[in-house]
């Protein structure tokens, strides 16, 4: 084979230079302007004024609210992480043992995950109200009485947890599910022909294939976790509260809200050490090396599997009765997962904002709070419909190359490959205030070019991990019968690979659309006023933000929970829309982005 010409060496460099430098401006820049904050003095426009050295930690450990604040994020970060693990192991078991309506059960099942957290928010806003929620109605038939889920110190972190679980759950059922799916027939075959009871054939089989996608989905389970901001703004209405703050929070609320913005870079840190040592475990748990090519430890669990110290016990389940089981499982964790949704489409169809608790009489009447909503939220809708597919653009643009060069031409190694799988699990609390200084200094905030700059940052890392897994799937003999007939590696690239995989595209634009669509906490800060429909746009304040400032629709004392849960439906709608049609392949596109590989 000939030598390749002297400009060619570079091509995978020139592919993948918009990512690296995307990626240094605000990921690098922000990260590290972060940690010299958390040694500073700041002002309180977050100017810099001068190193202080540890005195901004001493103050955060000194602070009264910390140390509750860290106890109660460590344990809900736990009763989370065992909660998904839990229930995610239990419904994907269950879905591989039922021969039918796979496919409408999964849809179900990952509905919560689809809605925005802040619509998540208020769809639980709604459950736990005392009035007009199913709980609490529910306490007093039998005679019981209300509990303040919302207002009472002993709930509200195990309120806070149960809204949390109820939308992370999916996503471990989805990584779980495919760890099950990918054990060989064979061995199950092989495990009934020597006749393994049930508890063997999950011990010695079962368990030990998909050990490698429970570790996966424990530590995306803890990294989402602690990531946890927009339900506590939204139950918190913006404001403080010890009893469900968790890390993320506090940090904000000092930077934004009480003004402790030195205490509150101390806390980023403190958050970005944790982040980084889960982000190290998880990428070593995907293996990083043998996905792209380089060697490294191959997956043997396929012959070698894995001893696990459990009871000296056994059992069988007869075949008809874990059918029975399985529906069981199915029908009480599908009820939880739907019936919020369900309550709070009830809800909206009420044809006032009277506090009731029974089925709406008049439902049509309700439709009027979806005209009401639309009208309120059309500016900030907007915002969202232009913000979202624009940063699904530019993602697909830096992505797409970067992702090439990675997997086709292994740049880097697994350096650049990492550092994306470390953005993606890291909070993004980390890059707020840097980037919220960057904005203010270029002039563009509360305005829609500040968040297509930004939002990028969280959906470049994700799209270039499933692109990737999806050029591992494409023959290399495409592209190099291409650069045999005369294409340059650029020119293959543009003219034969991305028809290919245009698919594989619209996957990862379909997730740059939900993260930029759904994100809050720029949108939040940055913005301040909604889109006053002007041009050059002003106002940048988008759907999410509509949705978690809309506890006072209709009156500035009583909340008006129709009015609201209209709100949040039509918020929700365009994702389950997107969603249902394009379900197989987000499914397949989050196998890509866990433990495919």
């Amino acid at each position: 084979m000939s030598k390749i010409r002297q400009p060619e060496r570079f091509a995978p460099l020139l592919l993948a230079l918009p990512f690296v430098i995307y990626l240094v401006i605000f990921t690098l820049y922000p990260i590290a302007q972060s940690i010299l904050f958390s040694f500073s003095k700041i002002s309180p426009f977050f100017g810099f004024e001068g190193i202080v050295g540890l005195k901004n930690f001493m103050e955060m450990v000194s602070d009264p609210f910390f140390k509750e604040i860290f106890v109660n994020t460590l344990i809900f970060v736990t009763v989370v992480t065992v909660a998904d693990v839990g229930m995610g192991l239990l419904l994907s078991l269950a879905v591989e043992r039922i021969r039918r309506g796979k496919t409408l059960v999964t849809a179900l099942l990952v509905s919560p995950m689809l809605l925005p957290a802040v619509v998540a928010a208020v769809v639980w806003e709604v459950i736990y109200d005392p009035f007009v929620g199913p709980l609490d109605f529910l306490l007093r038939l039998l005679g019981m009485g209300t509990i303040g889920w919302l207002s009472n110190p002993s709930y509200e972190l195990w309120a806070l947890s149960l809204v949390v679980i109820w939308q992370t759950v999916p996503f471990s059922f989805l990584l779980i599910l495919a760890g099950l799916q990918s054990v060989p027939p064979q061995l199950r075959e092989a495990a009934d022909v020597d006749g393994f009871s049930t508890w063997q054939r999950l011990t010695q089989v079962t368990l030990p294939m998909i050990k490698p996608a429970i570790i996966v989905t424990v530590l995306m389970s803890m990294i989402t976790a602690f990531r946890t901001f927009d339900v506590v703004f939204v139950f918190n209405s913006g404001g403080f509260n010890p009893y469900n703050a968790v890390l993320a929070y506090y940090a904000y609320s000092n930077a934004f809200v009480r003004g402790y913005q030195g205490e509150a870079m101390a806390m980023v840190t403190v958050l970005a050490v944790i982040s980084t040592v889960l982000s190290l475990f998880f990428i070593r748990a995907v293996g990083l090396r043998e996905r792209l090519g380089l060697g490294g430890p191959s997956s043997s669990s396929g012959t070698k599997q894995a001893r696990y110290a459990l009871p000296r016990f056994d059992f069988n389940i007869p075949s008809k009765l874990s059918l029975a089981l399985a529906y069981v499982v199915l029908a009480a964790l599908g009820t939880f997962s739907f019936f919020p949704i369900l309550w709070t489409v009830i809800t909206s169809l009420h044809a006032s904002g009277v506090v009731v608790t029974m089925l709406p009489t008049r439902p049509l009447l309700g439709l009027r709070n979806y005209v009401t909503a639309l009208e309120q939220g059309a500016p900030y809708l907007v915002s969202s419909f232009v913000i979202a597919p624009v940063v699904a653009a530019v993602t697909i643009l830096i992505a797409a190359p970067a992702a090439y060069a990675i997997a086709r031409y292994k740049l880097a190694g697994t350096k650049l490959l990492s550092w994306a799988l470390y953005l993606y699990t890291v909070p993004s609390i980390i890059y707020l205030v840097p980037l919220y200084s960057l904005m203010a200094k270029l002039n563009l905030l509360n305005t829609w070019w500040a968040l297509m700059l930004i939002y990028p940052v969280f959906t470049l890392p994700l799209s270039v991990w499933i692109l990737v897994g999806f050029y591992n799937d494409l023959p290399k003999e495409i592209d190099e019968a291409a650069q045999v007939d005369g294409k340059s590696r650029i020119s293959s690239f543009f003219d034969v690979v991305l028809p290919i995989i245009r698919p594989a595209l619209a996957v990862a634009a379909f997730f740059a659309i939900i993260a930029s669509y759904s994100e809050f906490m720029f949108a939040v800060t940055i913005g301040s006023s909604a889109y006053a429909f002007n041009f050059p746009p002003t106002g940048t304040e988008t759907a999410t933000v509509f949705v978690a400032e809309g506890l006072s629709f209709g009156s500035g004392q009583v909340t008006n929970y129709a009015l609201l849960s209209a709100a949040g439906i039509i918020v929700a709608l365009p994702v389950i829309v997107i969603s249902v049609v394009l379900q197989k392949y987000i499914i397949k596109g989050l196998w890509f982005g866990s433990v495919k590989g």
